[in-house]
């Protein structure tokens, strides 16, 4: 009997070989780590070995819940990424939200360890206890919202899937995994080490029950803090604002990074118009992930303009790294970069931060109009901020060719002191 909490069951995927394998961990295994990340970890550091290339077929890729996630506990609803990480060469990981964890429980499955390289574009179905390998050539090229909407037509409406955009089909090393059309795995670039080995999705389906310890120990308990959770006025900050609400607070305070680190809360007396009230007013729908009674999750629009988009809500991170961290109050811009980003698999905050980077570099002389073809990279120029997104996203131009890994790399291909 699987420990409780868990379903007992790893799924190791050799894409090279197309061969799936279905074990159970040893209870130790369970016990000793209980969450994803250190399921992960105990995977990595005893079957990698040292010194692979994390793009490579050698470099394993892991995707895992934790004992909590997919129980009637609360917010149990996240997935952990993990891989060696090809922006830093070490350890990487990344966690979710949203609905993709507990959907691979109830598909009958901890978590997923995949080696080798694919020769042609997959996804790997997880349903009802079972896992097979299918052809993705038709999702190939196609976007996370795209995705989304292909796995509910084929399997259901309550269907879930994990995948990267076409950032991580280039190995952009700023690609993320993203589950329910915007919800991100964001961290070390692991978008990049899934589309190494030509994975597009997981895609999980089933309603497998996870057995409890103490299942009535457990109502009670959650109905508790649950009752303590709804007088707490953190909670109910969240609940009106998300992390949005904390935008301007933290940069009056110094918490947030400003102007690509080197500024200072005066640099930026304009928060407001990016923060609480602005973001909310912008919103169309709230949500919230599975079994979270936050809900800080919203959907936001913007029709007038020329910067129209719709997509979540831009998190606390997305708004600074696109705009304190650039100077930028224009909240449409922050908006449409957080659709560009979500849509092709970008990491907000990476993305972002190396946006600014740019632009200090643009302000010292470092690159030059004739460098950025044509872009104005100054401090707060919400468009053209927006287009040189649109270019790492896309590959292309300025942003695909010297921004699209990062700012390390963005350095070391511009030289000239951009270090």
């Amino acid at each position: 009997m699987a420990v409780p909490g868990t379903m007992g069951r790893i799924v190791r995927v050799d894409l090279a070989t197309q061969k799936l394998t279905v074990e159970t961990p040893s209870d130790d295994v369970y016990l000793k780590y209980l969450g994803g990340y250190g399921i992960g970890a105990h995977y990595l550091y005893n079957e990698q070995k040292p010194g692979v290339d994390p793009l490579g077929p050698e470099s394993l890729l892991g995707v895992f819940t934790g004992v909590l996630t997919g129980t009637p506990g609360i917010s149990t609803n996240r997935y952990t990424v993990v891989a060696k990480s090809p922006k830093t060469g070490t350890w990487g990981d990344a966690n979710s939200g949203g609905e993709f964890g507990p959907a691979m429980k109830h598909a009958g499955f901890d978590g997923v360890l995949f080696s080798g390289i694919s020769d042609k574009p997959v996804y790997l179905l997880l349903k009802d206890g079972k896992a097979r390998l299918l052809p993705a050539d038709d999702w190939w090229g196609k976007d996370s919202v795209y995705i989304d909407a292909q796995v509910k037509e084929l399997y259901g409406s309550k269907a879930r899937a994990c995948c990267i955009g076409p950032a991580g089909e280039r190995m952009s090393l700023l690609a993320c995994v993203i589950n329910d059309r915007g919800r991100a795995a964001g961290r070390s670039g692991l978008g990049a080490v899934m589309g190494s080995k030509r994975l597009k999705a997981i895609v999980c389906v089933g309603d497998a029950e996870i057995t409890m310890a103490l299942p009535e120990a457990m109502k009670q308990y959650c109905a508790d803090v649950k009752k303590k959770m709804r007088q707490a006025d953190l909670v109910k900050f969240l609940n009106q604002y998300g992390t949005a609400g904390l935008t301007a607070g933290a940069c009056a305070s110094g918490d947030t990074p400003i102007k690509n680190w080197a500024g200072a809360p005066e640099d930026f007396p304009t928060a407001a118009k990016i923060s609480d009230e602005a973001v909310i007013a912008i919103q169309k729908k709230k949500y919230a992930c599975w079994r979270c009674p936050i809900g800080c999750g919203g959907e936001t629009e913007v029709t007038t303009g020329d910067m129209p988009s719709h997509t979540h809500k831009p998190e606390y991170e997305t708004l600074g790294a696109f705009g304190t961290m650039c100077l930028n109050d224009c909240l449409e811009s922050i908006n449409l970069c957080n659709q560009i980003c979500n849509e092709s698999g970008l990491d907000t905050i990476s993305t972002g931060c190396t946006v600014a980077f740019a632009i200090e570099c643009y302000e010292r002389g470092i690159l030059t109009k004739e460098d950025t073809g044509g872009l104005e990279l100054t401090w707060g120029n919400g468009k053209a901020i927006v287009e040189v997104t649109r270019q790492i996203a896309e590959g292309t131009g300025f942003g695909g060719r010297v921004l699209g890994d990062g700012a390390k790399r963005a350095a070391e291909r511009i030289g000239k002191g951009a270090a």
